[in-house]
């Protein structure tokens, strides 16, 4: 319930700042109408056969900067209910390299006041023994001081791990670890937690396209 609460707060908050501020223009309802790549076709519009992570693979790699609603799936319900049962798991690197649109989630159960999502793109790349993840920074938002902040002018983070037991896990100032990946009507999904150097909890959702 500590989980729910804060997510609820969070979302209430950045919500109302971000239509004002006109960074989002997609409401929730509208979260089936946002843009695709013109190469992957949506599952309700088509009756072909979903392709398989292998078949789609980096053709779903994208550096489209992500938005709240690009998360919807994330706050609304996997973070609340696991992973859908229908989903298929992706368990080697290979289908995952590539760029994602990533969201953070810093103390989620409001325990710190730390409460904050931060916008940003991670590019996967390497081998299973030895992978990088670079973190492109975008916007920050901190539901404390009901702000956001660009951060496209940081310097990007650069972690390195390892691919084990069909997740992944990368260091650096932190570190990252993606526990589940999955694939669910032509997209890619990956969840998991980051250690932050602070001993903030926080956690991690990734999406593409």
């Amino acid at each position: 319930m500590k989980l729910k609460k804060g997510l609820i707060a969070v979302l209430i908050a950045a919500n109302l700042l971000m239509l004002v501020i006109g960074v989002l223009t997609i409401p929730p309802n509208l979260q089936s109408a946002e843009k695709k790549e013109p190469s992957v076709p949506r599952a309700e519009q088509t009756e072909s056969v979903t392709p398989s992570p292998e078949e789609t693979g980096v053709s779903l790699s994208t550096e489209e900067r992500p938005g709240l609603e690009d998360f919807l799936w994330y706050t609304e319900g996997v973070a609340y209910d696991g992973v859908p049962a229908d989903a298929s798991i992706i368990d080697k690197i290979g289908p995952l390299t590539g760029s994602w649109k990533a969201l953070i989630f810093y103390d989620p159960n409001n325990e710190y006041d730390a409460v904050a999502m931060e916008f940003l793109n991670i590019a996967l790349a390497g081998t299973a023994e030895s992978l990088n993840l670079t973190l492109d920074w975008y916007q920050i938002f901190w539901a404390n001081e009901g702000e956001s902040f660009d951060e496209t002018e940081m310097e990007d983070g650069r972690f390195s791990g390892k691919w084990e037991n069909g997740g992944l896990w990368a260091s650096s100032g932190g570190t990252i670890r993606l526990t589940q990946f999955y694939e669910l009507n032509g997209k890619q999904y990956a969840v998991g937690t980051m250690d932050t150097p602070g001993g903030i909890p926080a956690l991690v959702a990734l999406v593409r396209p």
